[in-house]
């Protein structure tokens, strides 16, 4: 091989790996987000999507399977207990979403994902339609807010413990 040809294969190869070593260097993102990538990371923010999924299809079943029995929620009003509820309580707001709600559309761009070792919480917005009945007619609610669904885990699976 000539010492022409030699220079221009190995500039060739070394045109490869650099191109390769570049794109491969940047930082990884959990799906659908810019939050940097770590395993944990990942698997809080599929069972946010496995959470989204089983609201759009109101399957209750699904969701009981994503929520810890530990589950509390204060109704997002710290003053007042009236409305709070544990996994029960959750019990009949799920019953209500499969017996009084007819359809969801539910999106979810999540912001932020923190780990702390046992614990998790993923910060997200949300955009939601919810068509329910009231008597013989049909309406349709929408909302869109922020919210934060906290996680802890229970026997090595991600549970959620508030927020829903």
């Amino acid at each position: 091989m000539g010492v022409f040809r030699m220079w221009a294969v190995a500039g060739g190869l070394l045109a490869v790996v650099s191109t390769g070593t570049l794109t491969g260097c940047g930082p990884r993102y959990v799906t659908n987000t810019e939050i940097e990538y770590t395993e944990p990371k990942q698997a809080l923010a599929n069972l946010v999507e496995r959470y989204r999924v089983a609201m759009e299809q109101r399957d209750a079943d699904a969701i009981r399977a994503l929520v810890s029995r530990r589950y509390y929620e204060n109704g997002s009003t710290t003053n007042d207990p009236a409305d709070d509820y544990d996994y029960a309580g959750l019990n009949k707001v799920l019953a209500d979403l499969e017996n009084h709600v007819k359809a969801v559309k539910y999106e979810i761009e999540i912001q932020a994902i923190d780990v702390y070792e046992d614990t998790a919480t993923v910060d997200y917005e949300y955009h939601s339609q919810f068509m329910y009945a009231v008597g013989p007619q049909d309406r349709w609610s929408t909302a869109a807010d922020r919210n934060r669904l906290t996680f802890r885990k229970e026997h090595g699976d991600w549970r959620i413990v508030s927020g829903l």
